[in-house]
């Protein structure tokens, strides 16, 4: 059993992190807007207060899983998602090198501009939007400070939401119900990710020796989808017509998306570690208490 720290744990990653690990684990878990008891209220720029919660806890293992995800915002806001993604990310991982504590970041299958997938371990980063290369500074901060800190790479994620705008994926919902023909991007390809399933990876990373556990590792299923494909698939889970949706087959946000991130497990492989679920039956389950 270890003491695991989770950020974010409000979140839509970090709250599955603290069910999935608390079942072999001691888990504390921090959150800034949204935190409520058990959950710690922790302002990750306030280096201090950092500092205090580390040496109150003492962690065997802290899972940073706060961010600014959303590359719109970030594009509008580069102080903001710098001081989230990268400085809190650094100094996080200086204050666990200095306790021996084992820091895990979770990055994003951004940090490639998508011409090139699939994407190994080792991969060169190669970011098209600010959130990318927020993360991909973060990254080579991380592993430039310690060889035992692990960076997880993760592709769009799903999963059990408290509104429907919480996650990229279930948001679409939201689309479909307000409006039956809505549009949906059919250019780039995405890989939607159950976050129990990045959970369950890492909690049965956690159980290998620790020197086999810095560096890169990638998490992401494989099954390739256009937000107009995984559109389809909800639409019937919510009752609406899928010949109604809409194509969209270039891109037309604000902040420039890669076209085909394809993170490619290799590490994992090697293991023998995979989790994975079918997106239809998976999004259903995840959909049907909102439709209630």
């Amino acid at each position: 059993m270890k003491k695991i720290a989770v950020t974010g744990a409000t979140g839509l990653l970090g709250r599955t992190l603290m069910q999935v690990l608390a079942h072999s684990n001691t888990v504390i878990g921090t959150g800034f807007s949204r935190a409520k008891p058990p959950i710690e209220q922790l302002d990750l720029n306030q280096e201090t207060a950092v500092v205090d919660f580390l040496d109150k806890h003492r962690p065997d293992v802290l899972i940073h899983a706060a961010a600014e995800r959303k590359p719109d915002i970030c594009e509008n806001d580069h102080q903001a998602t710098i001081a989230l993604n990268v400085k809190a990310a650094e100094f996080l991982a200086n204050q666990c090198k200095a306790r021996k504590i084992h820091f895990i970041f979770v990055s994003t299958d951004y940090v490639f501009d998508g011409t090139s997938a699939p994407y190994l371990e080792d991969a060169r980063h190669s970011p098209v939007n600010f959130y990318g290369q927020s993360k991909a500074q973060a990254e080579q901060a991380i592993l430039s400070n310690s060889a035992l800190h692990t960076i997880i790479r993760v592709p769009v994620l799903y999963g059990e939401v408290e509104y429907l705008a919480e996650s990229a994926v279930t948001v679409i919902a939201q689309q479909i119900l307000e409006q039956p023909n809505s549009q949906h991007d059919d250019w780039a390809v995405r890989f939607p990710t159950h976050v129990e399933d990045i959970a369950l990876t890492l909690q049965a990373l956690l159980q290998q020796p620790e020197s086999n556990l810095g560096g890169i590792f990638h998490i992401s299923d494989n099954q390739s989808m256009t937000k107009y494909d995984m559109a389809k698939h909800i639409a019937k889970v919510v009752g609406k017509d899928a010949s109604e949706l809409i194509s969209i087959p270039e891109p037309t946000q604000n902040a420039t998306r890669p076209y085909n991130c394809a993170l490619k497990d290799s590490r994992l492989v090697a293991l023998d570690i995979q989790f994975t679920r079918e997106f239809a039956n998976a999004i259903n389950q995840v959909l049907t208490p909102h439709l209630k």
